[in-house]
């Protein structure tokens, strides 16, 4: 499952840390009449704007939206909040969906001793951020869906990830987990009240300690440098172990470094990458990550920001290299977005599902990869049993008894990813045919593929529309039309720009909306979407040299200014100051997207440049002195900011950017 793992500068919260024995070890059964239990279910999240809360709407769990009648009924109740987080195109969060939240014995539970909230996290980033910090703090990793116990006013004093049905594979069971806690809160209330107030106390310190550098030296830049060749993968390019993701933002880095080797880490990963199953070899675009460390079986969500981001790294790998096989993904990549994601208002959809149906007449039987992978006998349906389908089993790693194995749900099992296992040479010199004939098998079996995959059933969509990532996508639309001289892009990304303006765009005021969904928008706009949002209007001034995008990146940063800038100790908040959550999270973090502190100080040194204004240049140092004292030992956490480093002031001497002291206000 999607995971994030523990931030630097996170203390283990002693106090929460004993709450997990705690709970696992409590033992008795909480006292339950199920026949008096009214199963109204999740009808509260039928109209909501949101595929993913739609999608529980007919569980028999009664859900609530997060807003104030689920807190009003905790508090009126007194009965702890069950808070479950994730997004439409999460794996994990289908299986929890379909093991535990349409059973009606675990409903009965949640029913009985809980008041149930759903959250989208890619609407409420605000939220999702929140309660990522207390898992992470107390767990060292979390990931989606994101399960967290709550008292009433929302402070969190339990959390963890999957929760399979019944305990297995070491984990324990959400039957056994509900039960353990409905029976502690009757007897413990008090106690676990006091450890959630002392997390919160403790969280909103964490977020106050930070002391920003002083002084900004190329330090960061040489220690971020050491640390990622430090978990480079030399073999299979990459970085860690399994699962992969790409973190596009550290190769973005990697990729403008004046160190030969850091070009190539990122070089070699772009390669592996781009001949993996995590690369749809017959459609285009990229999926999520690889579970494995070869990049060869991914699980199989298609993001659009992941898409954005990627095209921009392989865009980059070209104007490096000038190697035309990087433009190709890029194209290929960006033209995926254009046919499978576009809004005829010129508008990008989210992602495409990792689940799709199976069988054309079933849409709630859907298994993972299903519309991507294929059986032996799908496959010579396809190809035939020919030389044909030699050539391409040889070339995508296709065997009888399938290539994806390991997974453990079983869904996988018998079943092929297509990644190119042998190079055009290899295959050449297998089966002994020149270029020619070797391009002419090629088109010929990845043209019967696709009409094969064509015919099954269509992956869902998840047709909401974000700010922040239709940014991304813009900004890699403009960057792509300069680089590879495409005007259509620029049209393309011009078409986003005025979706947004018209769509999620209140022009008096200057406000900027999260989301839209089939004319409903969501709610107002996290400091990432007014960050993406100003770094699209400049790339767009950039490609097209009209005044009025430059006058839009301008608005937008000051209302981003205004509304999230942390005045006492530099940089950008994710949410506004009524966002009513127990902490406002700030980070510098670079995960499966880029920081809105990252964007941000590109934008202010670029608006800085533009304008001459040196006020717009000091946001930018202090913003990037903080977040270099939130991750002083761990700066290769925050690629995208060192990317602009030695930009801050522009003066470079012996190896140090002189800046003097930090402003306070």
């Amino acid at each position: 499952m999607p995971y994030r793992s523990l931030k630097t500068g996170f203390l283990v919260i002693l106090s929460l840390a004993g709450m997990i024995p705690w709970i696992a070890l409590s033992s008795g059964p909480a006292d339950l009449n199920d026949s008096d239990i009214p199963k109204t279910g999740g009808w509260r999240l039928e109209t909501a704007s949101s595929p993913y809360l739609k999608m529980h709407a007919d569980n028999p769990v009664e859900w609530f939206p997060w807003g104030d009648e689920a807190f009003a009924k905790a508090r009126a109740e007194n009965k702890p909040l069950f808070i479950s987080i994730g997004y439409f195109t999460c794996h994990w969060c289908h299986v929890m969906e379909r093991e535990s939240f349409r059973d009606p014995e675990i409903a009965a539970l949640l029913n009985r001793h809980f008041v149930s909230i759903k959250v989208d996290r890619e609407k409420r980033p605000d939220i999702d951020d929140a309660y990522m910090d207390y898992i992470l703090a107390t767990r060292g990793q979390g990931g989606w869906p994101m399960s967290v116990w709550a008292i009433p006013d929302g402070s969190p004093f339990f959390a963890g990830t999957y929760f399979p049905p019944e305990t297995r594979y070491g984990r324990t069971g959400m039957r056994e987990l509900l039960t353990r806690i409905a029976d502690l809160w009757k007897t413990d209330a008090g106690k676990i009240t006091k450890t959630s107030h002392r997390a919160v106390i403790e969280l909103r310190q964490m977020a106050v300690r930070v002391v920003p550098l002083q002084v900004i030296t190329d330090t960061q830049v040489k220690t971020a440098r050491s640390e990622i060749a430090g978990v480079f993968d030399e073999f299979h390019g990459g970085f860690g172990h399994a699962p992969k993701f790409p973190q596009p933002a550290r190769l973005l880095f990697l990729l403008q470094d004046d160190q030969p080797e850091s070009v190539e880490m990122a070089l070699h990963t772009l390669d592996r990458m781009d001949a993996g199953g995590i690369h749809d070899q017959l459609g285009g675009g990229f999926h999520r990550y690889s579970t494995d460390f070869e990049w060869h079986i991914p699980h199989f969500e298609k993001m659009l920001y992941d898409q954005a981001l990627i095209a921009r790294a392989y865009l980059g790998a070209f104007a490096v290299t000038g190697k035309k096989r990087y433009a190709d993904v890029a194209r290929s990549t960006l033209d995926f977005v254009l046919n499978q994601l576009r809004d005829d208002k010129g508008g990008f959809y989210s992602a495409l599902n990792a689940d799709s149906p199976v069988e054309e007449d079933d849409s709630r039987h859907m298994e993972e990869g299903a519309y991507y992978t294929w059986t032996w006998d799908q496959w010579t349906s396809a190809l035939g049993d020919g030389e044909l389908r030699e050539w391409a089993s040889s070339r995508y790693g296709v065997t009888r008894k399938g290539n994806a194995t390991g997974e453990p749900t079983g869904e996988l099992a018998g079943k092929n990813t297509l990644y190119r296992a042998k190079s055009a040479r290899e295959l050449m010199g297998e089966f002994g045919y020149e270029g020619e004939e070797a391009n002419r098998l090629n088109e010929e079996a990845d043209r019967r593929l696709l009409t094969a995959r064509s015919q099954r059933p269509p992956v869902p969509v998840d047709d909401k529309m974000v700010a922040a990532w239709n940014g991304f996508m813009i900004t890699a639309l403009a960057e792509a039309a300069i680089l590879l001289d495409e005007p259509g892009y620029q049209q393309r990304a011009v078409d986003a720009a005025n979706f947004v303006l018209t769509s999620l765009y209140e022009e008096e005021g200057g406000i900027l909306f999260r989301d839209w969904y089939r004319g409903a928008r969501g709610v107002p706009g996290f400091a990432v979407d007014y960050a993406a949002m100003a770094q699209a209007f400049l790339a767009l001034y950039a490609a097209s040299g009209e005044e009025k995008w430059l006058l839009l990146a301008r608005r937008i940063m000051a209302r981003q200014i205004a509304e999230f800038w942390d005045g006492k100790n530099g940089g950008f908040f994710g949410s506004s100051r009524d966002t009513g959550l127990w902490v406002r999270t700030k980070s510098a973090v670079d995960g499966a997207t880029v920081s809105a502190n990252g964007m941000s100080i590109e934008t202010l040194l670029s608006l800085a440049e533009f304008s001459k204004d040196d006020s717009l240049r000091e946001k930018a140092w202090r913003a990037a002195a903080w977040a270099g004292g939130q991750l002083r030992d761990n700066p290769s956490a925050m690629p995208y900011i060192l990317i602009n480093w030695p930009r801050l002031l522009g003066r470079v001497e012996d190896g140090e950017i002189a800046t003097g002291d930090a402003v306070t206000e």
